[in-house]
């Protein structure tokens, strides 16, 4: 018996280790550049597919996906669709930060918008509540000459997030209305460089060269975009970008997928959120999110 003991006890110590098991990112493409660079970073073995957010909940729920990467918070629907079949509610972890700036031309004397003039401009009843259908630039109180030129909107295609989330936030439960020019990121900013009329909204890129808009929502001082003011939450038309996990009530996370998280949750990790294009989470932020692996 001892002998047999003996025996199990070196056949097992002389095996090779087990790999560890890989880990599946599964959604959002707008997520893809710095999980790539975050997967090289942490040198495991990191599997990003990226079809689309909505994809993301269903991966996650069916165990196809360790991480599901999404541009949005996950819905009431597909929460509910979680616990259904687990029993306990998906961790979200914030991952970086997607702000929408609106532009126009550097020599636009524009000081600010409100978001029922933003309705106003793009929805196609405007039901937020502005008095006026906004057409001129003297509509939005700017003088001669300009107060007479008409504005030339620019928008998303309906393939882009960004387009959802501004219309998600911004329209009133309406509809864009037709004729508004859909571009992509870098089409937009270069038309809105090129026209001294143009305006158009999009992810806020902080070297475009542009004038971005500051807004309000309601009473009060319009908030320009700057980082420490989609920190305090000043300047609202911001929202985070996450990656799902399953994670059992009182359960610890999977050491593969721990130490991927805690790789983008790092200096080097956001440095390349930042150069992806969004903003980085603030350290308050970074620990908060640290504090959910826990």
């Amino acid at each position: 018996m001892l002998r047999t003991l003996l025996t199990l006890v070196f056949l097992l110590a002389a095996a090779p280790a087990a790999a560890l098991a890989g880990v599946t990112s599964i959604g959002s493409s707008v997520l893809e550049p710095f999980l790539k660079q975050w997967a090289a970073r942490s040198g495991g073995d990191i599997n990003i597919s990226s079809p689309g957010t909505s994809t993301a909940p269903k991966a996650l729920i069916s165990g196809k996906a360790d991480l599901a990467a999404m541009n949005r918070e996950m819905t009431n629907d597909e929460s509910e669709a979680f616990i259904r079949v687990h029993g306990y509610y998906p961790t979200a972890i914030a991952v970086g930060i997607e702000a929408v700036a609106v532009y126009v031309h550097p020599g636009n004397p524009l000081k600010g918008l409100d978001y029922r003039q933003l309705d106003s401009l793009y929805s196609a009843s405007h039901g937020c509540g502005w008095h006026e259908r906004i057409t001129t630039w003297g509509q939005l109180g700017l003088p001669a000459p300009w107060d007479k030129q008409s504005i030339v909107l620019l928008g998303h295609d309906n393939k882009s997030p960004v387009r959802d989330f501004f219309s998600n936030t911004v329209l009133c439960r309406d509809d864009f209305k037709p004729g508004i020019e859909e571009l992509s990121h870098e089409q937009l900013l270069a038309r809105v460089a090129q026209n001294k009329d143009a305006l158009g909204y999009g992810r806020y890129q902080a070297n475009s060269g542009l004038k971005i808009v500051p807004l309000k929502k309601g009473a009060g001082d319009f908030v320009p975009l700057t980082v420490a003011n989609l920190y305090n939450k000043s300047y609202r038309l911001q929202h985070f970008l996450f990656l799902y996990i399953d994670r059992p009530n009182g359960k610890p996370v999977s050491p593969e997928v721990m130490a991927f998280l805690k790789t983008g949750l790092s200096r080097e990790g956001q440095a390349a959120v930042a150069e992806a294009g969004y903003v980085p989470l603030s350290d308050d932020l970074i620990q908060r999110q640290l504090n959910k692996l826990k």
